[in-house]
């Protein structure tokens, strides 16, 4: 390296650093330093192109360097890369939405730098309800009755008019706590259930914090979009590594670098302040890269254990990071040889599953990208990506038992029973399983205030940024929420104010 002193050093190129780091760059003068681990930028997005998928390695690599494995193919691997099944296809490590599609706050992030992205909404979405699949209209829901209906709007309606400093009172009530006293219409109760653990991206209303589903349900909301036409976005080209891309250029415009491959080994501290951090480099030498800011864009876990000297933090911080829980997902990928789907967005349904400790079956959503998207199948095929949000616990139990081949036969077995002709024209299936796609999971325990703050405690400059971070919304949009959390806590300004509308702040 010729350069070893910079302004900020952030650890970690995923979309929360590369966030940050893009701001402070371009709107702050800042010389910042991106270092990632990994060959690529963008964190957890990674884009397959199947042309490009020549080797197992070639999937294999990059899944397991999101924390993920494949738990199960049809037919195995090998045979549909020496097939060339996915040759046309384009997909994600697991199922990736920007929520509140063209409103999203990485939207507003990218268009306040100058990057934007184009964005494809989503136009439609569906509910399964008694083994029949309804596509919501604006007005009703398909399955409910006139009363059944004006009792959900009420009770949404006292979620979107709801102080905030009563929305924070049930942060530590999960929402099917929040909806019991208030309802007991069990067809209102599904819906809830369904709705509400998809939107926070975890299986059960008993699981996820009713605060964190009021703030959410809030967003779109707030910004005109309604959930009949799916208020979730997609992306083609480059798809989501675009905004990486963006994101990584504005960094370089502004006279930083983007370095990949580089592993840093541990921060360094000095007189209670960061200095910079140390690098391991493949000779074995050490070498240090300073900066009076050091932003780590890593899982809380891994900075408390891995990269900060813990002599230097509070021993009741420590603790708390080692007691969070993450959450991971179950997230099936399809590739047909014609189309079954004609639902242009989210379809959600409550499918049973043969396991004691999933009480309540698995939320599964899924979506036809093809539909929406070019290039996303070849011509006349279909690509179907879901996603069952399931806590890191969940998965490694259903790991070591052998079950989550089971999972994947119990969701294809629903996708063939509910959608004619899918057995026919399947043509292969990849089913990830991927741990810690939320570094710590919004349940009532956790959302909001067990997150942590953007400023490290006990170390002077050192700051954290990412879905560690308080945040609500969650994914990317949580992610965009931290990276101007973050750069408010760097900076002293309020970028958070000039950048999102209110709706999407109000914490």
């Amino acid at each position: 390296m010729t350069d070893s002193r910079f302004d900020v050093i952030v650890v970690g190129a995923g979309l929360g650093g590369l966030g940050t780091a893009a701001i402070l760059a371009q709107r702050e003068g800042r010389r910042v330093l991106v270092l990632e681990k990994q060959e690529g930028t963008g964190g957890r997005a990674h884009h397959f192109k199947g042309d490009q998928i020549a080797s197992a390695e070639d999937y294999l690599g990059p899944l397991r360097a999101s924390r993920g494995k494949l738990a199960y193919s049809e037919p195995d691997l090998q045979s549909i890369i020496d097939g060339k099944l996915l040759h046309g296809y384009s997909f994600e490590l697991g199922m990736h939405d920007i929520v509140n599609g063209t409103q999203s706050r990485m939207a507003h992030i990218l268009e306040f730098l100058g990057v934007p992205v184009e964005i494809v909404p989503l136009r439609s979405s569906g509910f399964w309800q008694d083994g029949a699949l309804h596509q919501l209209r604006r007005g009703r829901i398909p399955w409910m009755s006139g009363e059944d209906y004006a009792e959900m709007r009420r009770l949404l309606g006292e979620m979107v008019r709801m102080p905030l400093e009563q929305v924070r009172e049930h942060y530590r009530t999960s929402l099917l706590d929040y909806l019991r006293p208030r309802t007991s219409n069990p067809v209102l109760w599904e819906f809830f259930d369904i709705l509400g653990s998809f939107t926070v991206g975890m299986n059960s209303a008993r699981e996820l914090s009713a605060g964190e589903f009021i703030l959410t349900t809030r967003m779109p909301m707030g910004a005109g979009l309604h959930f009949a036409d799916g208020t979730l976005g997609q992306m083609g080209g480059e798809s989501f590594m675009q905004i990486a891309f963006n994101l990584a250029q504005v960094v370089t415009d502004g006279g930083g670098e983007v370095r990949t491959g580089h592993s840093v080994e541990t921060v360094l501290v000095a007189g209670g302040k960061a200095a910079g951090v140390r690098l391991r480099t493949e000779s074995g030498d050490p070498e240090d890269v300073l900066a009076d800011v050091v932003i780590l864009n890593v899982p809380a876990k891994s900075a408390v254990q891995h990269l900060i000297p813990q002599e230097h933090l509070p021993r009741p911080f420590i603790e708390h990071v080692q007691g969070l829980r993450s959450g991971g997902a179950f997230a099936p990928i399809y590739g047909l040889r014609a189309s079954v789907i004609d639902i242009p967005g989210m379809l959600m349904a409550k499918v049973p599953v043969d396991d004691p400790d999933l009480p309540d079956g698995i939320v599964l959503g899924y979506e036809a990208h093809s539909l929406f998207v070019e290039g996303k199948a070849p011509h006349g095929k279909e690509i179907i990506e879901c996603w069952v949000g399931l806590s890191d616990d969940d998965l490694g139990r259903l790991d070591r038992a052998g079950n989550l081949p089971a999972i994947a036969s119990t969701v294809t077995a629903f996708l063939r029973n509910s959608h004619p002709g899918f057995a026919e024209a399947l043509e292969w299936a990849l089913f990830p399983a991927i741990n810690g796609v939320t570094s710590i999971s919004p349940t009532p325990a956790q959302a909001w205030d067990a997150m942590l703050d953007p400023q490290c405690p006990g170390i002077d400059g050192l700051f954290f940024v990412g879905d560690s971070v308080k945040n609500y919304g969650g994914f990317m949009d949580g992610v965009a929420y931290t990276a101007l959390l973050c750069t408010d806590a760097v900076t002293g300004k309020k970028y958070l104010e000039e950048v999102l509308p209110p709706y999407q702040r109000e914490i």
